[in-house]
């Protein structure tokens, strides 16, 4: 029996599966250098664009059946492949150079596409880096048409397969199938990469960045992916396989047993209603959202709209996406958060050594008020649906939200003047993830109608730890004292200036923090929707004086560790029957 293996990569779609690897390779397309006489260059350069009408004319199909099947934020994956074909840069310096070299369509065209490529793959951002895979994929495919190739699809990968690749393409990643396919690993990619992306939407186990796996894997071996530690298991052992069938025994248990959770209201033992809600970082996941059973979107994530095509969402095509959630989610609430780009989420050239620390969310909006502009008329105009709310992210300083609040009043008098429509009334929050904005909440619960504190960045900021440095990721904690007691500093902020408070953050979904935050007055819980019931199960067995008693007690330790025993043993003591889920 072949030993058992472990290959190590970047976690970036929770889930465990196990299954049969199945190497998805597409097949290289050699090209070859022929000349071309002088009077035949006209009908080389025609030849190109037939190829490439033909190409645009399969991606538009392609996006087509996505956009029907999984919804318009997965089919806008392929905008910027389509526009690369319109590219007429690209399309200039291909004609000038099969005239000039009088070299085959074929052999200049993948000289230009690949100069363009290693130009994107030199670049220091890890954003523009992954998007070299845009360019293959549509070069790839011009190619095949200029050759007569038949295309390989994703599509036709049989039931039961992890798929082992060195990448996937955009336009492949996009037709993926849960049905079909358990788990994901790939050699290529990390959580900015359209595959990232698209296994986290479809809740399909994946591990990226895994060195040289396509030579380390067979065809045909069995496999385990683990999506929460980013591992692929080669040839697992008994003892793992009984191990990981263990585990997913006991989490279909738990899912059956937390089922009857979705349809039920997230009230306490004694008829607190408490607001759960879903964090959703695409438009489709509505339908998770409601499967199991948030009151609403309490964090819809609009990066996507960016890193998803090349160049500026255009107002239009925000206020699609935003319109068609807020009519799918009514009468239930959605939050929409502007553009937090920077940080972990690259968007630009520009290179900082510390980029939490640098240009990013709110700052970026504010120093672009164009850019920031076209984002609040597309959400003004959804707004005309009642249940559109508006949330900035990174909020620092009270200038800023006095600057945002002047920018909001200037976009509403302009829609006016112009007699279009929208809410007049909606809401207006931000989000605190800074110890600033905590430490000055009091101020700033003045000029917004709702907190939702972010309690990952809460975190980092809070005790100086990059929550993506695995060398010190032991010092992440959210249970740490000082973030305890800015999450109760500014809950009491927001009642003060008779405001309501939520959180979004991993916080919201552990079982051991919902009884703390509930005794420290959230009024609401924003989480990924599969946490939804069993947050509903805990909340329903909590009563709010026991809460307020355990959160009290908790104020009062020195480190994470001490707050963290004393909350299991408060929870077992006051509420045995969640003692399962800790």
């Amino acid at each position: 029996m072949p030993k058992e293996r472990i290959l190590k990569g970047i976690a970036v779609s929770k889930g465990i599966a196990r299954g049969t690897a199945f190497k998805y390779e597409t097949k290289k397309v050699e090209v070859f250098q022929t000349p071309i006489l002088s009077v035949y260059l006209h009908e080389e350069t025609e030849r190109l664009k037939k190829a490439v009408a033909k190409t645009k004319r399969e991606l538009i199909n392609i996006q087509k059946r996505i956009n029907e099947e999984t919804g318009e934020d997965f089919a806008q994956f392929l905008d910027a492949q389509i526009m690369m074909l319109d590219d007429k840069e690209i399309a200039r310096k291909v004609k000038e150079r099969i005239v000039k070299e009088k070299k085959n369509a074929e052999y200049i065209y993948n000289q230009v596409i690949s100069d363009y490529a290693e130009k994107l793959s030199q670049s220091k951002d890890q954003y523009f880096q992954e998007r070299v895979a845009d360019i293959w994929d549509v070069g790839m495919r011009v190619l095949r048409n200029l050759l007569g190739l038949t295309h390989s699809s994703i599509i036709d990968i049989p039931v039961g397969s992890v798929v082992i690749a060195h990448d996937i393409s955009p336009s492949e990643s996009a037709l993926m199938n849960p049905e079909n396919i358990l788990g994901v690993a790939a050699e290529a990619g990390g959580r900015t990469s359209h595959t990232a992306i698209t296994t986290r939407a479809l809740e399909i186990p994946a591990v990226l960045g895994i060195k040289n796996l396509m030579s380390k894997v067979k065809n045909g071996e069995s496999v385990i992916i683990d999506g929460d530690r980013g591992i692929l298991i080669r040839h697992p052992s008994s003892g793992r396989i009984n191990y990981y069938k263990t585990a997913k025994k006991k989490e279909k248990k738990l899912a059956e047993a937390l089922t009857p959770y979705c349809e039920l209201p997230p009230k306490t033992r004694d008829g607190r209603h408490i607001d759960i809600s879903a964090n959703i970082e695409f438009f489709s996941e509505y339908t998770h959202a409601l499967k199991y059973g948030a009151e609403g979107i309490g964090l819809f994530r609009t990066e996507f709209l960016y890193l998803t095509r090349r160049g500026n969402p255009t107002e239009e095509e925000q206020y699609r996406v935003y319109n068609a959630l807020a009519q799918r989610m009514k009468p239930h609430a959605v939050i929409i958060r502007t553009f937090d780009l920077g940080g972990d989420k690259i968007f630009s050239e520009y290179h900082e050594a510390n980029p939490f620390l640098g240009w990013r969310a709110i700052r970026v909006c504010l120093d672009d008020p164009e850019f920031f502009n076209i984002q609040l008329r597309a959400i003004l105009r959804a707004s005309v649906n009642k249940n559109v709310k508006i949330m900035f992210p990174m909020i620092s300083t009270y200038e800023e939200i006095r600057r945002i609040n002047l920018i909001l009043r200037k976009v509403k008098q302009k829609l006016a003047s112009e007699k279009t429509a929208f809410n007049k009334d909606i809401q207006v929050g931000i989000m605190v993830e800074t110890p600033s904005a905590a430490l000055v909440s009091r101020h700033l619960a003045q000029e917004v109608d709702f907190f939702s504190i972010g309690s990952n960045d809460l975190t980092q900021y809070t005790l100086g730890v990059d929550r993506g440095n695995e060398k010190i990721s032991k010092l992440f904690d959210h249970f740490h004292p000082a973030v305890i007691n800015l999450i109760k500093q500014v809950t009491d902020a927001g009642h003060h200036a008779h405001i309501w408070v939520g959180l979004c953050g991993e916080l919201a979904a552990d079982p051991l923090a919902i009884p703390l935050l509930i005794g420290l007055g959230l009024d609401e819980l924003s989480m990924n929707p599969a946490s939804i019931p069993p947050a509903k199960m805990i909340l329903r067995t909590l009563t709010i004086p026991d809460c307020e008693k355990i959160a009290q007690g908790a104020l009062d330790f020195r480190t994470a560790l001490e707050v963290k025993r004393f909350l299991r043993r408060e929870i077992h003591k006051k509420f045995p029957d969640i003692e399962g889920v800790l």
